[in-house]
């Protein structure tokens, strides 16, 4: 077992650094992995670059994540060295009131691990024993890293609701939409993904979606040729853009569901059409992370989908070019992109 390990710290806005620290040791409960790949999130790429509340310098990004064991502490008898696994970045206390409700994804009394870029990640006793998955040998180090934001996708496709015959669109072909736009793709065939980047658009065409796009035509139009309507039961809007937010509530069918998926500022304010609301029966609904079932759904999903979901990966780099991972993140020219740690003996 080394005695330190490297960290990439944030140190301030646009700038990692990365150090030695002390080596975790897994204590009771406990279990200690070598990490193996990290993807890289929106969340991280804000933080990076413009700064973000819950992540000020210094601190350590990276949630979304997949390791090996290395350790494991006393009382551990559900893993074992050597197994590759998948662990929640935190969970909810199943105690309170939100918890109650089944809204454990708004807890405020969460359980946490720290950041995952580091080459080695201690993993607490409460995430060990609730939030800890066995990864099966298809599904590879890097297509475990998606399972947290497959989890919030999951609570997503929940609130709205989404059934075997339903039309949906997903406004937006990032990662998170694309992920949306799978896993709705197998509850029902009838899903389509906006999106104007060229380089996107290759990549959601080259998973099998989909894509319409709005600068050659407008939407209601092109949803006529695959759905026989111009409109969808499901809208998902998987963009932090209010426009975009506002004209989803045209692009939905009656009775139909708008989720607010994407995230917006604090004080963003939206206009809204409520003879759509009142006369049409469009809701609205949002969905923010995920709660422990909907991390273990992911999980099953991504050991019967492996394949499909590394194709969400177009690119990877190295730990030790975590600010050019930031820089192909930032361009938006692919999907997702994941930092790679190399193969080493941690014995």
């Amino acid at each position: 077992m080394p005695s330190s390990m490297r960290i990439a710290e944030l140190t301030e806005i646009g700038r990692i650094e990365y150090r030695e620290v002390p080596m975790p040791r897994a204590g009771s409960g406990e279990l200690v992995i070598k990490t193996r790949a990290v993807g890289l999130c929106g969340t991280d790429l804000k933080a990076f670059l413009r700064g973000h509340p819950y992540f000020k310098p210094p601190c350590v990004l990276g949630h979304e994540f997949s390791g090996t064991i290395i350790e494991v502490g006393l009382d551990v008898n559900a893993f074992a060295v050597g197994q590759q696994v998948v662990a929640a970045p935190y969970v909810e206390c199943g105690q309170c009131e939100l918890c109650a409700k089944n809204l454990g994804e708004l807890c405020q009394r969460k359980a946490f691990i720290s950041g995952a870029l580091q080459e080695y990640i201690l993993i607490p006793r409460e995430i060990v024993n609730r939030a800890t998955f066995r990864l099966p040998p298809e599904v590879d180090a890097i297509a475990g890293s998606l399972a947290e934001p497959l989890a919030c996708v999951v609570n997503g496709i929940e609130k709205a609701s989404i059934e075997k015959r339903d039309s949906v669109l997903v406004i937006g072909g990032g990662p998170m939409g694309a992920l949306l736009a799978l896993m709705a793709r197998s509850i029902t065939p009838r899903v389509a993904v906006s999106e104007i980047s060229p380089a996107r658009i290759r990549a959601l065409q080259s998973l099998g979606l989909t894509v319409v796009d709005p600068s050659q035509r407008p939407i209601p139009a092109q949803l006529k040729e695959h759905f026989s309507s111009t409109q969808a039961d499901k809208v998902l809007v998987a963009v932090g853009v209010g426009s975009v937010a506002e004209e989803a509530m045209n692009w939905a069918a009656p009775g139909g569901t708008v989720l607010l998926f994407g995230g917006l500022p604090k004080d963003a304010r939206l206009t809204i059409d409520p003879f759509a609301i009142h006369y049409q029966e469009v809701s609205i609904a949002g969905s923010f992370g995920y709660r422990l079932d909907h991390f273990r759904t992911a999980v099953s999903w991504l050991n019967e989908h492996a394949a499909q979901a590394s194709g969400l990966v177009t690119h990877t780099v190295p730990f030790e070019k975590i600010e050019t991972g930031f820089e192909i993140a930032r361009q938006a020219t692919g999907l997702k992109t994941v930092v790679v740690f190399e193969e080493s003996d941690a014995s």
